[in-house]
């Protein structure tokens, strides 16, 4: 069992690339050297089949990637932050101290007399400070704005592109529009001037034509006024008979048609009827006849006149109203029109050809405007966060300076109320001490140097064909030399970029590991022990195992031998689950502490 043992041990230091390991919860004690020779029939004779024994146990099953390093540790400063005297001190390197424990003491008048100027930096840091937070105050509330109307772009940029691009269009149309109505006003009115004078000649005529109907309708209407006057008697006796004849005739109708008529009243109204016209046709043809006949051919050349000057009337005021309608401006206005209408036409030529060169650099322009403006919004988001930053990052260093200053003057001021005693901040080994009692040290300078032994990180070398299965953060172990069956959880801390060796065989990369967990009892630890880093591509824990060779594999069915208490044997069926090529993880069928045989044939001597 020793010798064993020994191998392992032996075989877990080498420089190994790829290492199978198991970590086990309970050891591998059962493992024997001790053969069961159970004798089994078989047709050779000088043969013989043995087997050994393996216990299931319960662990870790874990593949990973192992290799050699040196320990790295921790270090931390003893530093002061005045320029002081040191009056002794209490440590060696070497020597182990814990948190707390006395280091050394400083003069007190060698700190009271350079404090003064860390005072006074710390009051100064502090206005900055206030100074640095009123400039965030007032320059976040005007970035919030600049960053409102940033965004707000993005919708009005689209927008405001669209209407230049509009009113662009809009220009062109209406220079268009108004070139267009110009051009037709001035054939208008040129076509006006081609018909103008013969229209306006017409006109005329029409109004000579009807102010003579109307000369004569004058003239006819006082002719018949004058043969009225001087015929009067002749013309009123004419009359009263016609009316005498038309009212005896009337009576003559009423009497033969009316309801209440009778013979008599008929044959009266008859004589009368019949008297009145023999009166009324021997005064005309007596008396009245060429009097009569001379009015009434005075009365039809008046209906004439009349007719005609009726007619040319309304010709002429036809044509008037149409000549009005066709002629807004005549003669000279016509021409002044037609003059006025030309200059505007090559104003509007202008416009439009000004309107249509301007357009596309008016185009462009808003293009540019539109990206600068979205590109301004798309980045708002981050430049107010720049800000937001930049102020934020302005008012942390003040603050941090005003900390720091703050640290320095309450470790100053640790040291006074201590008698100058500087204490140990943390448990480990005084590495070095660089001071010794009498000496002057400057500000912030390392007195001496504690190593941390629970800060262990150890560095190995990774081939190219395994660095790529590794990331940061990645489940990791240790195992020191010093240190022997102790393995420490870690985790990979830092991979290199740049290869650390590199040939024309094998390029190799620095992997730096460091132990994880407040519960590894690690010991004393120096920078520069040897040690081996293990890389875990995977693990199972706390799980029963069994070595694999211990699996038989019959029709798909995982089997194992299992040694009872009385030296019988029972096969049973197994589930397996994750191996590592060597132990396997047995989820059914086995017991932890149960031991299992594994067949070997050997030659008999």
């Amino acid at each position: 069992m020793k010798e064993k043992l020994e191998s392992i041990r032996n075989f877990t230091q080498l420089h190994k690339k790829i290492t199978i390991f198991v970590t086990a919860g309970v050891l591998v004690s059962a493992i024997s050297v001790a053969a069961i020779f159970a004798v089994l029939k078989h047709n050779a004779p000088q043969s013989t089949k043995t087997y050994r024994e393996y216990s299931v146990a319960k662990g870790d099953v874990t593949v990973g990637t192992t290799e050699s390093g040196t320990v790295s540790l921790d270090t931390q400063n003893i530093t002061f932050p005045i320029a002081c005297t040191i009056s002794s001190v209490s440590v060696k390197s070497g020597q182990t101290v814990k948190k707390g424990d006395a280091l050394l003491r400083l003069n007190l008048d060698s700190v009271n007399d350079n404090s003064s100027e860390t005072r006074q930096k710390l009051e100064t840091a502090k206005v900055s400070l206030q100074q640095a937070l009123t400039d965030q105050k007032s320059k976040l509330a005007a970035a919030k704005i600049t960053y409102e109307s940033s965004k707000a772009l993005a919708q009005t940029a689209p927008v405001t592109r669209a209407l230049t691009e509009a009113s662009i269009q809009n220009d062109i149309a209406v220079a268009q529009e108004n070139l267009e109505k110009d051009r037709k006003e001035l054939a208008k009115y040129q076509a006006l001037q081609k018909t103008w004078a013969s229209d306006y000649a017409k006109l005329q005529k029409l109004k000579q034509w009807m102010d003579d109907a109307k000369t004569n309708q004058t003239s006819y209407s006082n002719q018949l006024s004058v043969f009225k006057t001087d015929n009067n008697a002749i013309i009123s006796a004419y009359e009263k008979l016609k009316d005498a004849v038309e009212t005896a005739r009337a009576n003559y109708i009423s009497a033969k048609y009316g309801s209440d008529s009778n013979g008599e009243d008929e044959d009266t109204a008859k004589l009368e009827y019949d008297s009145a016209k023999d009166a009324l046709d021997a005064y005309y043809n007596n008396v009245a006849g060429d009097i009569i006949q001379q009015q009434e051919n005075l009365q039809a050349k008046l209906d004439q006149a009349e007719a005609e000057y009726t007619n040319y009337s309304k010709a002429y005021n036809d044509f008037k109203e149409t000549y009005s309608d066709k002629y807004p401006v005549a003669g000279t206005d016509l021409d002044a029109k037609v003059t006025s209408l030309q200059q505007s036409v090559k104003s509007d030529e202008y416009a439009l050809s000004k309107a249509k060169k301007t357009a596309q650099i008016t185009s462009n322009e808003a293009k540019t405007t539109e990206e600068k403006d979205l590109n301004t919004a798309a980045y708002a988001d981050d430049t107010y966060n720049l800000t937001v930053n930049q102020l934020a990052l302005a008012v942390s260093e003040q603050q941090e300076n005003c900390d720091k200053l703050q640290r320095e003057l309450d470790e100053i001021n640790n040291a006074l109320d201590g008698n100058g005693v500087i204490t140990s901040p943390c448990d480990g080994i005084v590495a070095t001490v660089s001071y010794k009692a009498g000496d002057t040290v400057p500000a912030s300078t390392a007195i001496m140097e504690i190593s941390k032994p629970d800060s262990v990180s150890l560095s190995v070398s990774i081939s190219e064909d395994d660095i790529t299965g590794i990331s940061i953060g990645q489940e990791a172990s240790i195992t020191l030399s010093a240190y022997d069956n102790q393995s420490f959880d870690a985790m990979v801390e830092s991979i290199t970029a740049e290869p650390a060796r590199s040939g024309s065989s094998s390029v190799t990369y620095t992997v730096v590991v460091k132990m994880t967990g407040t519960d590894n009892d690690v010991g004393t630890v120096y920078t520069g022990m040897s040690g081996e880093a293990t890389i875990i591509q995977k693990r199972v824990k706390n799980v029963l195992y069994v070595n694999n060779k211990a699996i038989r594999f019959d029709n798909g069915v995982s089997t194992v031998l299992v040694k009872n208490q009385d030296g019988s044997t029972t096969e049973k069926n197994v589930k397996t689950g994750f191996s590592n090529g060597t132990n396997v993880e047995v989820t059914s069928g086995l017991a932890e502490g149960d031991t299992v045989l594994a067949e070997s044939t050997v030659s008999a001597k």
